[in-house]
């Protein structure tokens, strides 16, 4: 199978996203810094890719399957690494995580049947919220890295002492930012899932 730039660096990302995961779930200051490179340069190749498909027309059905595939493998390892370090609440990330697997299952069904399936645009907003509230996240845990981050409620500041300091509005615009993730993932899903009515009852029946 031939594959064009476009989707050898959708198959780059896939790659990068475990390689992130294991630095930023390693408990050390450089491992942190690292992960936060390596999830920078893997959500910049998702710009990229698009640029290129659509610049030289190199838009394959192949790419429409691998872009997406790497977007919510990159989203999903995130979610749940930035977790595992107390920063993004569970409910998020349940929510987000269950919804691409719906999706993506709707989409692998389809497939199968011969139907392709194209991602919306609402999905790509929920995307780009959902990477710029993981890098605010990332950004947060390399600034304030400790044994333990001590980040307090959800939507709550870091700090009261200092209500406008950089740590407490990063940490509150990346909650701002997941929230907005989740409720465009939940929106985009029931939007999926009604566009494509059609196709699934013909599925289902």
């Amino acid at each position: 199978m031939h594959l064009n730039w476009p989707n050898r660096i959708s198959l780059l990302r896939i790659l990068l996203s475990p390689i992130f995961m294991v630095l930023l779930i390693d408990n050390r200051k450089g491992s942190r810094i690292a992960a936060l490179g390596v999830f920078t340069i893997a959500s910049l190749t998702d710009l990229y890719d698009g640029y290129l498909a659509r610049k030289y027309g190199w838009i394959t059905n192949l790419g429409k399957f691998l872009d997406p595939l790497a977007d919510k493998l990159l989203v999903a390892l995130a979610l749940i690494g930035l977790n595992q370090i107390d920063l993004v609440p569970a409910w998020a990330l349940y929510l987000i995580i269950g919804r691409e697997l719906l999706v993506t299952g709707l989409r692998a069904i389809a497939a199968y049947a011969g139907v392709l399936i194209l991602p919306s645009r609402m999905g790509k907003y929920k995307t780009l919220s959902q990477m710029l509230s993981m890098f605010c996240y990332l950004l947060f845990s390399v600034l304030y890295y400790g044994s333990h981050i001590e980040r307090g409620a959800f939507l709550s500041f870091t700090d009261p002492g200092s209500l406008s300091s950089i740590k407490n509005m990063l940490l509150l615009s990346a909650d701002i930012l997941i929230l907005i993730a989740v409720f465009l993932a939940i929106i985009s899903g029931v939007d999926y899932f009604w566009r494509n009515r059609s196709i699934l009852r013909r599925l289902v029946l």
